[in-house]
């Protein structure tokens, strides 16, 4: 081979080596722009799922918007009854059931407080069996109402492995199944009586009665002849007040002064204590009254004069013990509502309408 030839065959070589670099670099670049773009791809994908996911999993924010107290409606199963209140066109909550129940809306406001602060703990996807989270027919759900109609409806289900926190589910999410604090199914517990708004009653002292009556049931008496009757023992006590501003009270019974009786003493401290513990029925059947010993009460009737001087009359019908033997049950007035009092505040009372003043002093 000629010296001619080997530089030839030099030249081509290199020349083929530059095109072969050449052809690298443009691959390189052309892999990295596909490489890049890619990734850009990838990424908008995954904001867009991102996105997706987020408006379509209810979050504390929609939770909140949603139970405002925009509300007119609230309606809850707690496994044992279910309660539905409504707010009137005074802006006052009802109970459904019973519009005219005096009831304290504070219950019914915390609800919803709940509602608004409420916080999924975890958000989990939906299953194919609901059952695993005792979600296939759950017995614990609310429904809140706005004023378009629009429902906020939360189920609850089987409680997480601490017992603190329940598996629900939210309407507006029907994707996901979250973890919610146990505080709103605890909330929904409350007995409707427990959110009863109590009756006050009048200031019963010494400065402001001017007499009390107390009444028995009827009770069977025998004459020393054997004869039977039934007989209803009645206890009035009198006050008279001084004229000259003073604090002295004088009491009589029967005609007899009876100021200082232990007894009387006993009474006036407590009248000056009564106060009501809880609803028992809001409007009783007739078994229930029967139940609960009004058939044949023991009936106080005190009269009393107002901070303003007007005169008024307090009446109280006091049935039998509850179960429990902590309180008995009461009536005030023609009301049919039943309430309970505090066994402790009544004895002095009940003792002086079984026995009258003198037995009982």
């Amino acid at each position: 081979m000629s010296w001619k030839e080997k530089r030839l065959i030099t030249i081509l070589s290199i020349i083929l080596s530059v095109l072969c670099a050449a052809v690298l670099l443009v691959l390189s670049i052309i892999l990295a722009v596909l490489c890049a773009a890619v990734l850009v791809v990838l990424s908008i994908r995954y904001r867009a799922a991102q996105a997706a996911k987020d408006q379509n999993t209810v979050s504390p924010s929609d939770i909140a918007e949603a139970a405002q107290s925009e509300y007119v409606a609230l309606s809850y199963s707690n496994g044992s009854t279910t309660l539905s209140f409504s707010l009137n066109e005074n802006g006052v909550w009802t109970w459904d059931s019973e519009p005219d129940f005096p009831l304290d809306d504070t219950h019914v406001k915390s609800i919803l407080t709940i509602l608004e602060t409420l916080k999924p703990q975890q958000t989990l996807d939906m299953p194919e069996d609901l059952s695993v989270y005792g979600l296939d027919v759950p017995d614990v759900s609310l429904t809140a109402t706005a004023p378009d109609d629009a429902v906020l409806t939360v189920t609850l289900g089987n409680a997480t492995t601490d017992g603190t926190s329940y598996y629900a589910t939210i309407n507006s999410d029907p994707d996901h199944v979250f973890i919610l604090a146990g505080t709103l199914r605890q909330a929904m517990q409350t007995p409707i009586y427990q959110m009863c708004r109590l009756p006050v009653l009048p200031e019963l002292t010494e400065s402001t009665i001017t007499s009390i009556q107390l009444q028995g049931p009827l009770v069977e008496q025998v004459d020393l002849e054997g004869n039977s009757t039934q007989v209803r023992n009645s206890t009035v006590l009198t006050a008279t007040h001084a004229e000259d501003d003073s604090t002295a009270v004088s009491w009589r019974s029967g005609g007899a002064n009876i100021t200082d009786a232990p007894s009387l003493r006993a009474l006036l401290e407590d009248l000056a204590a009564l106060k009501v513990a809880e609803c028992v029925d809001f409007r009783p059947s007739d078994d229930a009254v029967t139940f609960c010993g009004f058939q044949d009460p023991v009936t106080l009737t005190v009269h009393y004069q107002t901070a303003t001087g007007i005169e008024g009359i307090f009446e109280m019908n006091v049935g039998t013990q509850n179960m429990d033997g902590t309180g008995r049950y009461v009536r005030f007035g023609d009301e049919p509502a039943i309430y309970l009092m505090e066994l402790e505040l009544l004895d002095t009372m009940m003792r002086l309408a079984y026995q009258g003043m003198e037995e009982a002093s």
